[in-house]
């Protein structure tokens, strides 16, 4: 799903940057139709809302990733969105468009705009442009300080700033792990010592010890996957959210003595443990809360594993956020649906997934899938209920996240009611062995 958009100035020509969520928009195409199903997205997006830019360029970014260029045949000017159709383009793929399994809203208090807005600085990076980032994210039911505007890092942030890109394994067996920090930076941190970091922000440090031990595997279990893949691990939630000393003691102030042994502690008794299934590493996905029902991942991203299943997930609705309306008025549906949408408008819920999400839903006369509606309105879950009034539709959902994989929340109240890590792990990954 194409969800956000950026013109830059490069070379004194305009560059347009679209943003997309390949796992969405892109993950059941096959090779034979992707590049024109690609094609015909831009325009369509183009001209839905009405991008004015005067180049030649595109550039596709996803998950902080620049995936490809689609190069016009001649530079677009003067209301370029109602002459796209008829410009020729070429698109250069930087590699294969597959499904991105990565873990998405993991955190409970993370907004949509905050992770677009760390994609478009991952992408600047990478195009050699530097910025200052005011790091007031949210994490979990805590939010931190903003860090000052001259990006003050830590000294022991600094010794470990380096320029080679690859994960490295040292001859002691000590894995290093490269972090690309939002601020610029790239740390080099031992294994254990990053998941630390990576507890903390991903899973409240006030949830029952079990659970970040469970959570700790997973994340241990992600970052082996990355590196086998040699993929780039962030500090936000484009691969796993991280913070710093400094950061952590900003959002849990007098109580980071506490949480921060509680937390190492959950990553020292798990030391080298990680989930694989017929001994290859899983896919180590999760989410906040499950609407009581996890899902399948087939129904998510269109591809299938076996352990990434349905499974019962009973204790969500302690999460106090379980269920949330939003409301967006028919002018808005309208905008975004590009058909008009108001209170006589057939919506229908066609049919429900495993999970008890929505799978197919006909919105005046056309189909759409729960995940691409959920996407483009950015709701909070796939499981939401349809409610008419005068002035626009309130969507009533449950849970939040994409479903797939260990409900934090979920595995939270498992922990309090007397189940360990590995039954945890074992109920929300079927069939996994854990290994170290």
């Amino acid at each position: 799903m194409i969800y956000d958009y950026a013109i830059k100035n490069e070379s004194n020509e305009q560059v347009l940057y679209i943003y997309l969520d390949y796992s969405v928009e892109f993950a059941r195409l096959n090779s034979k139709d992707k590049n024109q199903k690609i094609n015909s997205k831009i325009k369509d997006f183009i001209k839905r809302n009405k991008i004015d830019f005067n180049g030649k360029k595109i550039v596709l970014v996803a998950s902080g990733l620049i995936i490809g260029t689609l190069l016009l045949n001649q530079p677009v000017k003067d209301n370029s969105y109602t002459k796209i159709d008829n410009n020729p383009i070429s698109i250069l793929m930087n590699k294969e468009i597959t499904i991105d399994k990565t873990q998405d809203e993991q955190i409970e208090n993370s907004s949509v705009q905050e992770q677009i807005q760390d994609i478009k600085e991952e992408k600047d990076r990478n195009n050699g442009k530097s910025f200052k980032k005011d790091d007031n994210k949210k994490s979990n039911s805590e939010t931190t300080q903003s860090q000052n505007n001259n990006m003050i890092i830590e000294k022991s942030e600094k010794e470990n700033i380096t320029k080679n890109n690859e994960q490295e394994i040292l001859k002691d067996n000590k894995t290093i792990i490269k972090v690309y920090r939002s601020n610029g930076n790239i740390l080099n941190l031992e294994l254990e010592e990053y998941l630390i970091g990576v507890v903390a922000a991903e899973m409240p440090a006030e949830f029952n010890e079990q659970a970040l031990m469970a959570q700790a595997i997973i994340a241990r279990t992600y970052t082996l996957k990355a590196i086998k893949n040699n993929k780039k691990l962030t500090d936000t939630s484009s691969t796993q959210n991280y913070k710093s000393n400094k950061e952590l003691k900003e959002m849990w102030k007098n109580k980071y003595d506490i949480y921060y042994n509680k937390v190492k502690s959950a990553v020292e008794s798990t030391a080298g443990k990680y989930l694989t299934y017929n001994n290859e590493v899983i896919e180590a996905v999760y989410h906040s809360t499950s609407n009581g029902l996890t899902e399948d991942s087939k129904n998510v991203w269109g591809n299938s594993f076996p352990y990434l299943v349905t499974v019962e997930s009973e204790y969500d609705d302690l999460n106090p956020s379980f269920v949330k309306e939003t409301q967006i008025t028919y002018d808005k549906l309208t905008s975004l649906f590009d058909t008009i949408i108001n209170s006589e408008t057939d919506i229908n819920i066609l049919s429900k997934t495993s999970g008890n999400r929505v799978d197919k839903i006909e919105i005046a006369g056309k189909i759409y899938t729960g995940v691409e509606v959920r996407t483009m309105l950015m709701l909070r879950s796939a499981d939401f209920e349809i409610i008419k009034n005068d002035v626009g539709i309130v969507f009533k959902t449950r849970g939040y996240g994409h479903g797939v994989g260990m409900s934090q929340y979920g595995a939270n109240g498992m922990a309090k009611n007397g189940y360990n890590y590995e039954q945890i792990l074992t109920h929300y990954y079927k069939g996994v062995i854990i290994q170290k």
